[in-house]
């Protein structure tokens, strides 16, 4: 299990009509980031934010510096400096195990090892450790995500062929297979998230079940040999979700079902827009926070 030794964080204030773009700047090499308002202020009401970027090892902030200042220059907006400093030493998987007791969501139990006999019976258990993987099913966006599927699953849909874009721990597609019973292809860019996923569902008892792949959104040959999917799963953010709206309906069954996480409230149009743009329906829109998840048909 990979750890932190050696994590920085650099934060930054910033006008909320470009956080997005922003972030991605700021987040660029980054294990996490997240955009705050502070407190209970939902964002989409505030006019500047908070943004954070945690790095596995300290950043080069002279790059850092510089691509904001470009943008800055282009946006014609002022920005301060990004500030850097060490995250406080702590024993990462202590605090997890601490932090994060047994979670329901849905009918899943989001757990790690040190809580697997406190799963109830009644619920299926999904096994997730604290990894440099996103998905422990503490983030409002993979609750979303799980809470838009289990209401799919509950309406009598099935899906047989699933397809995870994104797949970080993995948390997505184990929770559609172990309730449907189907197969899925999970993909990642990051050779990281790849090895802790494919480890995920060995450790789920889904590993026959799940191809855990290397890709860049659906450019892998096991993406297009598995299409189309029944369901297509995807948690990142609005711009690549935009630019993989095409995808979507290419890879995407008559009648299947595509849900998209990790769009914050007031990006949730343009999303709407670029997959409507590619012929598919949106039938659900659910917020969880200051997140929105969306589900669409083709």
């Amino acid at each position: 299990m990979r750890g932190f030794p050696n994590l920085w964080i650099v934060t930054l204030d910033a006008p909320a009509a470009q956080a997005d773009a922003i972030a991605d700047i700021l987040g660029e090499g980054a294990v996490s980031q997240a955009v705050m308002a502070g407190g209970d202020v939902a964002l989409a009401s505030v006019a500047r934010v908070k943004l954070e970027a945690i790095f596995d090892g300290e950043p080069a902030m002279a790059g850092i510096k510089m691509r904001l200042a470009i943008f800055a220059a282009v946006a014609g907006i002022a920005l301060p400096e990004p500030v850097l400093r060490p995250a406080p030493k702590l024993d990462w998987l202590k605090k997890v195990a601490e932090d994060f007791p047994p979670l329901q969501i849905g009918r899943w139990c989001v757990h790690g090892a040190y809580h697997r006999k406190a799963v109830p019976n009644r619920l299926l258990a999904l096994q997730i450790d604290a990894t440099s993987a996103f998905g422990t099913g503490g983030h409002p966006s993979t609750q979303g995500c799980l809470l838009m599927l289990h209401k799919m699953l509950k309406s009598g849909f099935r899906p047989r062929r699933v397809l995870d874009i994104g797949c970080g721990s993995g948390i997505l597609s184990m929770a559609c297979v172990k309730s449907a019973r189907g197969h899925a292809v999970a993909v990642d860019l990051d050779p990281v998230c790849v090895d802790i996923a494919a480890r995920n569902t060995r450790v789920n008892g889904v590993g026959g079940r799940i191809q855990v792949r290397r890709s860049r959104g659906y450019a892998a040959p096991v993406v297009r040999r598995g299409a189309p999917y029944d369901m297509i799963l995807t948690n990142l953010f609005t711009k690549p979700l935009c630019q993989m709206a095409r995808d979507v309906r290419a890879h995407l069954r008559p009648g299947g079902i595509a849900i998209l996480a990790g769009i914050l409230s007031y990006d949730a149009k343009r999303v709407i827009a670029a997959h409507r743009m590619q012929g598919l329906s949106l039938i659900e829109h659910r917020k969880n926070g200051d997140w929105s998840i969306l589900a669409f048909r083709r």
